[in-house]
């Protein structure tokens, strides 16, 4: 009976750090999937003046990342079928990797290859890291993916905030605040190696059952606008605030800790929400309530830009009431 007992124990302890190592290694990828992207613009600026960019150039460059999620995602459930979720991942992680080196390079076609390998790796992981979720961690599927939404937010706020400090620290300026997040992507890549390896035996996925097609449900296309309008504002507010707020006298440091504030009160209201949401059968309410919050918010930053840190605030918890219905 003794016997029996420590073995139930034992079994225990191996599932509970088992549970814990994937959890954290799902971390890992969430830290690398805003913070390359949300970097940028606070010293957009610096990168315009380097490389002699026009504002359409410069528009272009933090698009690109977008249209990536928009070219490169459909192409991940056949990377999955093809090499298997976790080589899938793996792969993405590399690329955002290889995008962060590349972009800081200093060279012009640098710039852009990166930004778009950086895109293309985390449109991909993006699509993933949810299948992953649900497969091992059936049980544990919200806190996971709550955790995974609450740390890629709180990494995009400290990018934000960091990115003009680091600017000014050495004579690389632009080039160590983009360039920096290569090393947290190595991290992610080293501490996957292993798990990696333990996976190579398993089978790709297998395709979905044939199901009823998305395409024509009005449901699918009204989630789908609303996450997608939501997306484009939080990463147009992102990109260009730096340069909105330099323009009414608000400096490029200043500017960087208004967005940490913006992104970190989106991950509070993204851990609230998510707690309350499960307690609500109609969703829609809420849609309506961050939807107001987040207009309210870009309306106060066109017409009392003085006023900004306010107005993000109000952006921000209506991005994170978001991020908790997605």
């Amino acid at each position: 009976m003794t016997n029996s007992s420590s073995a139930v124990r034992a079994g225990n302890s191996l599932f509970a750090s088992s549970l814990l190592i994937g959890i954290l290694l799902i971390l890992l990828i969430a830290a690398n999937l805003r913070a390359p992207i949300t970097s940028l613009g606070p010293v957009l600026d610096q990168v315009q003046q380097y490389f002699s960019l026009s504002g359409a150039a410069a528009g272009l460059l933090n698009a690109l990342p977008l249209l990536m999620f928009a070219s490169a995602s459909p192409l991940a459930p056949w990377l999955t079928r093809r090499f298997g979720l976790e080589q899938a991942l793996f792969g993405a992680l590399c690329l955002i990797a290889i995008g962060c080196i590349i972009r800081s390079s200093g060279t012009y076609t640098g710039l852009w290859l990166g930004t778009l390998l950086i895109g293309g790796g985390i449109a991909t992981a993006n699509v993933l890291v949810v299948p992953l979720v649900k497969r091992d961690f059936p049980s544990h599927a919200a806190l996971c993916v709550g955790l995974y939404a609450a740390t890629m937010a709180l990494m995009a706020a400290l990018a934000s905030g960091l990115s003009a400090p680091l600017s000014v620290l050495t004579g690389y300026t632009w080039k160590i605040s983009l360039g920096v997040w290569f090393v947290l992507a190595l991290v992610a890549i080293a501490c996957w190696l292993p798990h990696l390896k333990r996976a190579r035996g398993r089978a790709p996925a297998a395709p979905p059952a044939a199901s009823k097609s998305v395409w024509g449900s009005a449901i699918a296309w009204q989630v789908s606008m609303f996450m997608a309008l939501q997306t484009v504002t939080f990463y147009t507010l992102i990109d260009w605030y730096p340069a909105m707020a330099s323009s009414v006298g608000i400096g490029a440091s200043e500017s960087g800790v208004h967005l940490f504030a913006y992104q970190a009160i989106a991950v509070v209201a993204n851990l609230s929400t998510s707690i309350a949401i499960k307690r609500l059968k109609d969703q829609r309410l809420l849609g309506f309530v961050c939807s107001l919050a987040i207009t309210v918010g870009m309306a106060g930053l066109v017409w009392a830009p003085a006023l900004s840190l306010i107005w993000l605030l109000f952006a921000g918890v209506g991005q994170g009431c978001r991020w908790s219905r997605a």
